[in-house]
C-alpha cells in the first residue's frame, strides 16, 4: 500500500517517507557491551520442540501454523526456498561500482523491485548472529553487513481479523514467504557478483532479526517487547536478512518518540490474550534494556490455541497499527512531533474503538487439518476490545529466562523451564537496570 505518490520518487527510497524521521547515532534502545550470544536451541519455539515447555506444547508446536490448510500451503513453497538460502560466490568480481552509497541504493532497489515494502542496511555486530546452529555445531559466518528486508502483513486482512483466530498464521506466513523470497534472490544476486552473500528468513537463519532492524533504521523497540515498532506500519511486518560483505553504506537509527509513547500506552498489554506482555518498566536482560515480554507465556499460548492458529492480538491492538488516510498521517505527525499529543491519541485511540473487527473485510475459511483430514475447527477466538482489564504499574506476572538459564546448544534432552525462579530473575532485570542507570548518573556528574 503506498502512503503516498511515489511518481517522482527514486526507487531506492521505496513507497514509506522513512528519509523524514529522524535518524540518531544510537538506537533510543540502551544496547551494553554486556549482550552474550545464543544458540538456536535457546529459542522458545525450539524448547517447546525439545519439550520444554510441557507436553501439550511439545506437540502443538509440531502443527500450530500449518493445521490450518492455507498456513501450510503458504509453508511449503516457503521452506522449499532453505537449499538455496546459502552457496558459493562467483569466482570473479563483476564490473560493478565499489562505491559503498551507489552499492546501497542499486540494492534497496531491487528489494523494491522485488516487492519489499522497507529496506534498512547495518553492520553485523557479533551479538546478532546465533552462537550454534539447530544441531549444535558453531556458526563460523561472519559477514560485515546485513539488508534487512520488511514486508507488511497486510492491512486489509488484519482489519478483518481479531488478530488471534484462523487467519492470523497465514498473514504471518504469507510476510514470511514474501519477505524471504526478496532476501533469497537478493542474496543469489550479490553472490552472481562474486561476493559472498546469506538469506535468513524465518525457515532458516543464523542471524537475530531483531536487533538487525533496529541497527538499520526501520524502527524503535516498542514495548511489546522483542518486537521492533515501524512508525508507518507499526508492528504489522515480518523481515527476512541478507548478510554480505558487498560493501554498503549503513543507515543510522530512528527516533520518533516511540519510547515515550510506549511508556504511556499499554494496550498491548491489556488485550493480549496470554498476559504475556508486561505492564511495567523495562528492564535489564542480556545487555539490552527492554520491556521484556513473559516468552513462556506468549509461546505457550500461541502454539496451543485451540481457537485459531498462533497469535497477532499485540500487532492487532497497537494505535500504529492504522491504515495509512489522511486523518492517520496527521495523527503520525502529532505523535511523533508533538510529545504533549500523545496521551490524548492513546485515549482516542481507544474512544474510536481501534482493534475492533471489520466484517466487510473478511474472507478467510475458519478450517483445521486434523489427523490429515480438514475440518470445521470447535470455535475461533472472535476477540473485540477489553476496555475494562485492570491495568497494573508492575512486571509482577512476567517471567525473565535469563541468559545463565537457557539450554546449551549441545543439549538434546528436554531441559523444563523454572518458573518460579523466573519470576525472580524478573526482580534482578528490574534491579540491574536501575543500578545501571545509577551508575551511569554518577558517572556523568563526575
Amino acid at each position: 500500500m503506498r502512503f503516498f505518490s511515489t511518481k517522482k520518487r527514486p526507487k531506492h527510497l521505496g513507497s514509506y517517507p522513512m528519509e523524514k524521521i529522524k535518524r540518531v547515532d544510537k538506537p533510543t534502545t540502551l544496547i551494553t557491551d554486556k549482550v552474550k550470544q545464543v544458540p538456536k536451541r535457546a529459542g522458545f519455539f525450539v524448547r517447546a520442540f525439545y519439550g520444554d515447555l510441557g507436553p501439550k506444547a511439545g506437540k502443538e508446536i509440531r502443527r500450530f501454523i500449518t493445521k490450518n490448510p492455507l498456513n501450510a500451503a503458504i509453508g511449503h513453497l516457503h521452506w522449499k526456498q532453505v537449499p538455496i538460502h546459502r552457496g558459493e560466490p562467483a569466482p570473479e568480481k563483476a564490473p560493478v561500482s565499489n562505491d559503498p552509497k551507489a552499492l546501497a541504493e542499486h540494492i534497496k532497489s531491487l528489494c523494491y523491485f522485488l516487492d519489499a515494502d522497507m529496506v534498512g542496511i547495518c553492520e553485523m555486530p557479533q551479538y546478532a548472529w546465533y552462537s550454534h546452529d539447530s544441531d549444535g555445531k558453531p556458526i563460523t559466518t561472519r559477514h560485515k553487513y546485513a539488508v534487512v528486508v520488511v514486508v507488511d502483513q497486510g492491512w486489509d486482512t488484519l482489519d478483518a481479523s481479531s488478530g488471534d483466530d484462523w487467519v492470523s498464521g497465514a498473514l504471518s506466513y504469507r510476510a514470511y514467504l514474501n519477505s524471504s523470497t526478496c532476501s533469497t534472490i537478493v542474496a543469489d544476486y550479490i553472490r552472481r557478483l562474486g561476493y559472498p552473500a546469506q538469506s535468513h528468513s524465518n525457515a532458516d537463519g543464523d542471524v537475530l532479526q531483531v536487533p538487525l532492524m533496529l541497527l538499520a533504521g526501520l524502527g524503535e523497540l516498542s514495548r511489546i517487547g522483542e518486537l521492533v515498532l515501524n512508525p508507518f506500519i507499526g508492528p504489522r511486518h515480518k523481515t527476512a536478512v541478507i548478510t554480505t560483505d558487498l560493501p554498503l553504506e549503513v543507515d543510522k537509527p530512528i527516533d520518533f518518540g516511540l519510547q515515550d509513547f510506549c511508556s504511556k500506552c499499554r494496550k498491548c498489554a491489556r488485550e493480549c490474550p496470554a498476559q504475556a506482555i508486561p505492564f511495567g518498566d523495562k528492564v535489564l536482560y542480556n545487555g539490552y534494556e527492554i520491556w521484556k515480554p513473559d516468552v513462556e507465556k506468549c509461546t505457550k499460548y500461541r502454539v496451543t490455541n485451540p481457537k485459531g492458529s498462533a497469535c497477532g492480538r499485540c500487532m492487532k491492538m497497537c494505535p500504529f497499527n492504522k491504515e495509512g488516510l489522511m486523518t492517520h498521517r496527521l495523527a503520525l505527525w502529532a505523535a511523533i512531533k508533538l510529545p504533549f499529543s500523545r496521551r490524548p491519541l492513546i485515549l482516542l485511540d481507544d474512544l474510536l474503538r481501534y482493534g475492533r473487527r471489520n466484517p466487510i473485510k473478511r474472507w478467510w475459511l475458519d478450517l483445521e487439518t486434523v489427523e490429515k483430514r480438514v475440518v470445521v475447527p470447535d470455535g475461533t477466538n472472535e476477540r473485540d476490545l477489553t476496555l475494562d482489564r485492570a491495568i497494573r504499574d508492575d512486571n509482577e506476572k512476567i517471567a525473565h529466562y535469563s541468559w545463565e538459564t537457557l539450554p546449551t546448544a549441545d543439549q538434546k534432552e528436554t531441559r523444563a523451564v523454572d518458573r518460579a525462579q523466573a519470576l525472580r530473575q524478573t526482580k534482578l532485570a528490574e534491579k540491574n537496570l536501575a543500578d545501571l542507570k545509577s551508575r551511569d548518573a554518577t558517572d556523568h556528574a563526575k
